[in-house]
């Protein structure tokens, strides 16, 4: 008998890491899968990705309105709500035997706590993975509290869990999923890529902005962007090289994040809502570095052996593979570290040797081996041990 999956996804950064897991369960007989989309992706402002997701094929079950429009800190509480009333009608009609979800925002603790509540089977890529200063942090390890299924990105991150209480023989090693897109998407070259974009670029004459707010420094998100256009802005306009910016999540401080983005002047700078998946790919196969706080520093730009310029604190206490160097928000500094990643031959041949602790490759497969062989009908999965004595 089929084992029914339901996936659920509010956004495209976690969506891009699910999407080789979903593609090996759908083409396997032994599953059953539907997603729930919600969040970014129902928004056109963030680039209407639910029409990426119907591409794609999939079968959507349901579409749950849960992205609050709004830069206060109600916005995120606001969505789980909004999305625990959406799941639970979803899983109540739909009856699913998992549910699936990657990391720790709004649709992560939602699904977590309607498959507790509703007795289904939760499964949780990316447990074990601490975040510095960041409310995702304690999500993440509620989520993994809650979750009955653990596929974690590293074997550092397993061992995380285990020593936390959680019972060996529900964590797992993938690797991350991601990682699989990036060595199956096509090359592209820098004139195709140029072309899409309309904005001239070339290989290696180039590095990617990515910058995200932090929860826990709202109120800085504006000045810490300033301060990284700014940067970006000297070493474009003083060393001929272009910038291609991505904007920033949905998170509170985005306002801020955006305002300042869209004080640029430089023409050597060009910043981007939302890029396809081969698109972005390619773009990061090409670039010197990637500069901002984004998650991609710590999870795939070791993959792509890419230098990494991390400001402030978001992503500190993650397990860096040696790419990333952390930097304050401070210009100088940041312009010291983006010109050593991209013209530091000796640091870049380093950069290039280090070894990828996220996995080969292949976590879609071992993540569908794992569902396929555990038996939904055994208590044993539903029932967890008690963390008291």
């Amino acid at each position: 008998m089929k084992k029914k999956i339901l996936a659920v996804t509010g956004i495209r950064s976690e969506y891009d890491i699910l999407y080789p897991v979903l593609k090996e369960l759908e083409k396997r007989d032994s599953f059953d899968l539907q997603l729930l989309v919600s969040g970014a992706h129902l928004s056109k402002w963030h680039g209407s990705t639910l029409e990426l997701i119907e591409k794609d094929g999939f079968d959507i079950a349901d579409k749950v309105d849960s992205l609050f429009m709004t830069d206060r800190l109600t916005q995120r509480p606001k969505a789980v709500a909004n999305l625990i009333n959406g799941i639970s009608q979803t899983v109540e009609r739909e009856n699913p035997d998992i549910l699936l979800f990657v990391g720790d925002r709004e649709e992560s603790m939602a699904t977590c706590i309607v498959g507790n509540y509703m007795d289904k089977l939760v499964a949780h890529l990316g447990g074990g993975d601490p975040v510095f200063g960041n409310a995702d942090d304690p999500v993440r390890t509620s989520c993994s509290r809650l979750a009955h299924i653990h596929f974690c990105f590293a074997e550092e991150y397993k061992k995380n869990l285990i020593n936390s209480g959680e019972e060996p023989f529900r964590v797992f090693f993938s690797g991350n999923p991601a990682l699989c897109n990036i060595d199956s998407v096509p090359v592209l070259s820098c004139n195709e890529i140029s072309d899409y974009l309309n904005f001239e670029i070339e290989k290696e004459k180039y590095f990617v902005v990515l910058n995200h707010p932090l929860s826990s420094e709202v109120d800085d998100s504006y000045e810490q962007m300033k301060c990284i256009a700014q940067s970006v802005c000297e070493v474009a306009d003083s060393d001929g090289l272009k910038v291609v910016g991505i904007y920033p999540n949905t998170d509170p401080g985005s306002y801020g994040v955006i305002k300042a983005i869209d004080e640029i002047r430089s023409n050597s700078v060009s910043f981007f809502r939302n890029l396809p998946r081969d698109i972005f790919i390619n773009l990061m196969r090409n670039s010197l570095c990637l500069v901002g706080n984004s998650s991609m520093g710590i999870l795939e730009a070791p993959h792509y052996k890419l230098p990494v310029v991390n400001a402030g604190n978001r992503q500190k206490g993650r397990l860096n593979a040696g790419n990333l160097v952390f930097v304050d928000y401070n210009k100088d500094a940041i312009v010291k570290e983006i010109r050593k990643s991209c013209f530091n031959n000796e640091y870049r041949a380093y950069i290039h040797s280090l070894q990828n602790p996220y996995g080969n490759g292949k976590a879609h497969m071992k993540i569908a081996d794992i569902l396929e062989n555990i038996n939904v009908s055994d208590r044993k999965w539903h029932i967890k041990k008690n963390f008291f004595p």
